[in-house]
């Protein structure tokens, strides 16, 4: 594919950020298309938390029933970006409720889609066939296509469909920030009250959009939000202001020791070097905002280390990886966890088998 072709791909993508407005919940799960973090409100996210805690109790407990939630139901995985944990974590949420799961053959780069047929057609092609699908995708707006397609789709089908985001390029993460807040929830009994500093890719990394957007919807109290990147790679402009206007206090600098002593949660995220048009441009500032033991020693004796994952070198060596997961105020692989368990209460809900 040539390059222009790639670029008229891109614009027509991004085209779906304005012809589809997602449905906001109020209340309501049940064949909602789950697509940005903006659909949710304080009662929605009391909900879900309050159904994830259920769903992760009876899991503790062995409950029989719980494959009894989404028996019969089917999932559609369409990842056109390499993921690991996202993928299996979805996977793994729908079998825990006793659901079944559909990828392509040998991986989506075998599929249709590399043979010239567009993105509308591959999400309407599995539409026919799953309850729930959920999608990731290089280029932002391409689960707002999927939404806007799969809503023609469904007045025509015997079985609806609704469609979860799994990442849209380097815009949203809905899911991610999800169980991002839950785990803050959780651990810290917040977000209010707490300085929660996010750390390194905020320009191109799309959780800390969705984490800080969410924090705002929360309608936290007396939180405030660190920003801590290097000048090329600061949080855009359009986030830093919808948490502004969610009256979240924010904190812009490229010195992490500025505000290190009073931060409750550090949130680190990697450099992606896949963002990067340019191999020299990465290479410029990877070597920034690396995390090793000794740096967490100087944090506060109860902050919380989280990170999406995956980690490359931007949590040091290897060795210190070791280190660092040992030490208790690390709780990513926590996270990962919970993400398991809030994508089995958005899916339970949104299929109308948990309220």
């Amino acid at each position: 594919m040539s390059d222009s072709s790639i670029n008229m791909t891109v614009r027509q993508t991004e085209q779906f950020l304005h012809l589809y407005k997602p449905p906001a919940i109020d209340g309501n799960f049940k064949g909602k298309h789950i697509i940005s973090v903006e659909q949710f409100h304080r009662q929605d996210l009391d909900m879900i938390y309050a159904v994830t805690k259920d769903l992760r109790q009876r899991i503790i407990n062995h409950d029989p029933s719980l494959v009894k939630l989404a028996e019969g139901r089917l999932m559609a995985s369409l990842f056109f970006e390499a993921s690991t944990r996202t993928d299996m974590s979805f996977q793994a949420a729908m079998r825990r409720l006793g659901g079944s799961v559909v990828t392509a053959s040998n991986g989506v780069q075998f599929s249709s889609v590399y043979k010239g047929e567009n993105l509308a057609d591959t999400v309407r092609a599995a539409g026919c066939y799953a309850d729930i699908m959920v999608i990731r995708h290089p280029q932002i707006g391409s689960s707002y296509e999927a939404a806007y397609y799969l809503d023609r789709l469904n007045e025509r089908i015997t079985i609806p469909t609704a469609v979860i985001s799994g990442g849209d390029g380097a815009g949203e993460h809905p899911t991610q920030a999800l169980l991002d807040l839950f785990t803050i929830a959780d651990l810290k009994n917040g977000p209010d009250n707490l300085t929660i500093t996010l750390v390194g890719d905020l320009l191109y990394g799309r959780t800390v959009h969705s984490l800080a957007k969410l924090i705002g919807l929360w309608g936290a109290q007396n939180t405030t939000l660190c920003l801590v990147s290097p000048p090329s790679l600061r949080i855009p402009d359009t986030v830093l202001d919808f948490i502004v206007k969610h009256g979240v206090k924010v904190h812009e600098t490229n010195d992490l020791y500025e505000v290190l002593n009073q931060t409750d949660v550090l949130y680190w995220t990697r450099i992606q070097e896949e963002r990067f048009a340019r191999k020299a441009d990465y290479e410029a500032i990877s070597d920034n905002f690396i995390m090793t033991p000794a740096l967490l020693n100087q944090a506060p004796r109860d902050v919380i280390l989280m990170h999406p994952l995956p980690r490359k070198h931007e949590m040091g060596t290897p060795h210190d990886h070791d280190i660092l997961d040992k030490n208790p105020r690390s709780v990513y692989f926590q996270q990962m966890e919970n993400g398991m368990f809030v994508r089995m209460a958005l899916m339970a809900m949104v299929l109308g088998a948990a309220v």
